[in-house]
């Protein structure tokens, strides 16, 4: 027997927007008027999180702080979007960004390196060597995947002379 679910007893569950931590935040210039950013996303972060001005309350409370007119250039914690906008009102609660203009990044041509063990990984500051049981990361962020690649041939034991 099929009984009809009634919506009143369904509960949305909210998601929680994370905020963006104001160590990610570089200053890429600072004119006379205003001043462009690179930030790092979280990584939960989407770009529709943008439309929410909370998300910049931590960024507001530190010596960063966001104001008319500034230049925002948000790039996603793995890299697959980027998006510019332009601060449209700023206070110590939040900013608020005028029309964020995403763009997509294609993806990667080429594979990272891996092998039965072990995969090089992008975690949000650089690559990495993380272990395929368990994700833990094994070396510390590299600037490229070909440096991540030499610290993983180095996780093995090398015969000494």
């Amino acid at each position: 027997m099929n009984k009809a679910i009634d919506p009143k007893m369904l509960k949305s569950v909210d998601r929680q927007v994370p905020e963006i931590d104001p160590a990610r935040v570089q200053v890429q210039a600072a004119g006379q008027v205003w001043r462009e950013y690179f930030v790092r996303a979280p990584q939960d972060f989407v770009a529709d999180d943008l439309k929410e001005p909370a998300i910049w309350k931590k960024v507001q409370a530190g010596r960063f702080g966001l104001k008319k007119f500034d230049r925002v250039f948000v790039v996603a914690f793995d890299e697959s979007w980027v998006a510019e906008a332009i601060v449209a009102s700023a206070d110590i609660k939040g900013a608020v960004l005028a029309k964020p203009r995403v763009t997509t990044m294609p993806e990667r041509y080429d594979t990272l390196f891996q092998d039965e063990n072990y995969r090089i990984a992008w975690n949000g500051f650089g690559y990495i060597v993380e272990r395929k049981s368990d994700g833990h990361p094994m070396t510390q962020p590299t600037a490229n995947p070909d440096l991540a690649a030499r610290l993983l041939a180095q996780l093995y034991p090398a015969r000494v002379a």
